[in-house]
């Protein structure tokens, strides 16, 4: 798959979180589009959400740029989760609209490194995943 997501959790009291619950659905439902052509091509973008605890904090706000590997063709995009959107209602709002920002970002990045990325193909890949939630509201 050419889009992942993930979370890198300081603490397993987060486990449970509405956060992680909203990455796993959000995480499941892109595996279920496996199927889409987009999920087959290179380059593949990687984004890490990284939750805070009382002893890790990301040292940014945002989103950053952590790596590029160019043998892989995988650029990690890391994400600073604000403390309140770990329990928030609208955690799976929060991811997908972090998606859309880190496509933008990859789009810019693989722009200036002269690599293909269709991050008009990435952005309706992730709008199949909100609207399949907004169709499962109705």
């Amino acid at each position: 798959m050419t889009l992942h997501i993930g979370a890198m959790m300081p603490d397993r009291s987060l486990d449970e979180s509405a956060l992680i619950q909203a990455i796993t659905k959000v995480a499941t439902d892109l595996g279920r589009l496996r199927d889409q052509p987009i999920q087959h091509k290179t380059p593949t973008l990687d984004i890490v959400f990284l939750l805070q605890s009382q002893q890790e904090k990301a040292d940014f706000v945002g989103l950053r740029l952590h790596s590029f590997d160019t043998v892989g063709q995988i650029l990690r995009i890391e994400s600073a989760v604000p403390e309140k959107m770990v329990t928030s209602i609208h955690a799976e709002r929060f991811v997908i609209a972090v998606m859309l920002d880190a496509i933008d970002a990859a789009g810019e990045f693989f722009s200036e490194q002269h690599i293909l990325f269709d991050a008009s193909e990435h952005h309706a890949l992730v709008g199949l995943v909100s609207e399949k939630d907004k169709l499962s509201l109705n």
